[in-house]
């Protein structure tokens, strides 16, 4: 995937009570990702969960409102406990955006870097940008009670 550089990218850095491993299978195994995924006040289902480059996925994001979000992707890039990447989108929605996921160990805790790119519009980024934090949240209350 080809993404313009003139387009905005959200990056996020957060540091998690976790070893590198434990953040890593957080997002790559299915029950873990499908319990935390999503903003806050979100659930998601995850019908479709291939953890392997060029595997998919696809997952429905059951907002506050009763609105259902499906969102689709493939991921791209997977480095064991250090780094992976996927599209995501919106299904049926052509312009697939990609994140980036970078774990760097801090012995002992994580930090970990989100990059999006890809996305059409401040507005998009901003949005994003407030999901993924939210998202992220929950990552971290997850790790705790792991």
């Amino acid at each position: 995937m080809k993404t313009d550089t003139k387009t905005p990218v959200l990056e996020i850095t957060r540091i998690f009570d976790a070893a590198p491993d434990c953040v890593f299978e957080a997002w790559l195994d299915r029950d873990e990702w499908a319990s935390w995924i999503g903003p806050e006040g979100v659930h998601c289902d995850l019908p479709l969960f291939e953890p392997r480059v060029g595997g998919r996925y696809r997952l429905t994001m059951h907002l506050p409102d009763g609105k259902a979000l499906p969102v689709t992707g493939v991921f791209t890039s997977i480095e064991v406990n250090k780094s992976f990447s996927f599209t995501w989108g919106r299904e049926g929605d052509p312009r697939d955006t990609l994140v980036t996921v970078t774990l760097r160990d801090l012995g002992g805790r994580t930090e970990l870097k989100l990059r999006h790119e890809g996305l059409p519009t401040a507005a998009d980024r901003d949005g994003h940008g407030k999901g993924w934090n939210s998202a992220l949240n929950k990552l971290a209350a997850h790790l705790a009670n792991r």
